[in-house]
């Protein structure tokens, strides 16, 4: 019986160390995805904007959305049509001229010195005093590769600015062009002797800073957005030892950009 006693005693004691480390290396095993992690993420700086200028943004176009509610949204073939793109160029015209947020050419050409090519989408102006640009943008330019609803015009830049607040957006007013909408922003002017990041950077900024997948050769994505225009092709996406700009993505909302708001809204601190 002693004998036996001893061998259960013996076994006990086994079975112990075995759960103990068996612990210890799973233990290990946690402690080390956790730093792979922390080291994958070194270097990036991939901050959201801030609560305090979301709220500021979202204020400042607050009487553009007078008169929406998600009854008006309609479905996206009710609005991406040129009936729905020429009714809501109305809405805002209206709205700005009523409110003092109206900005006419003449206005505009004050700005700085005008780019001799436009971009896709805006017609740039550049004031070296200010180290800035200015952006008359038609919204409807691109909207067939954004899938762009009528009605998410007036919140696509504060998107941009959730995500990229290095190269932030700030509402100008509103002008006009034979009776088209355009939408005249301010921009941070970004120094094109930056140089143009590799796509290792780029793509890692994205994925890893972002949390977006990559769909495919174009895109960067999740359930909400994706991201398009960020290769290191072009001048789109500049860079200095600490930060990349992201200056002109074309973000495509896979949501009402209501929605797309209040998510990433809820993750800022």
């Amino acid at each position: 019986m002693e004998k036996f006693g001893g061998m259960m005693e013996m076994q006990y004691i086994c079975r112990k160390f075995s759960i103990l480390n068996y612990m210890w290396r799973y233990g290990r095993k946690i402690i080390g995805n956790i730093f792979k992690k922390r080291r994958e993420c070194v270097g990036l700086c991939a901050e959201l904007e801030c609560r305090s200028e979301a709220d500021c943004d979202r204020r400042d176009i607050g009487v553009f959305e007078i008169g929406l509610s998600s009854e008006q949204y309609g479905d996206y073939e009710q609005g991406t049509g040129n009936s729905a793109y020429e009714n809501e160029s109305a809405r805002l015209i209206d709205i700005a001229k009523n409110n003092g947020r109206f900005i006419t050419k003449s206005q505009i050409e004050s700005f700085g010195d005008r780019k001799r090519l436009p971009s896709g989408e805006s017609v740039v102006y550049f004031d070296g005093k200010n180290s800035c640009v200015y952006k008359v943008r038609n919204p409807f330019a691109k909207s067939h590769l954004k899938r762009l609803h009528a009605h998410d015009v007036i919140f696509e830049h504060l998107v941009h600015n959730i995500l990229f607040p290095n190269t932030r957006y700030s509402l100008v007013g509103i002008g006009e062009e034979n009776g088209e909408v355009r939408l005249v922003f301010r921009q941070p002017y970004i120094s094109d002797k930056y140089p143009v990041p590799s796509i290792d950077r780029i793509e890692s900024y994205l994925q890893n800073g972002l949390g977006l997948k990559k769909e495919n050769k174009y895109y960067y994505g999740n359930e909400w957005l994706a991201v398009t225009d960020v290769s290191n092709e072009g001048d789109n996406v500049l860079a200095d030892d600490e930060c990349l700009y992201f200056i002109d993505p074309i973000i495509m909302l896979k949501h009402p950009a209501k929605e797309v708001l209040n998510h990433y809204y809820s993750l800022l601190s």
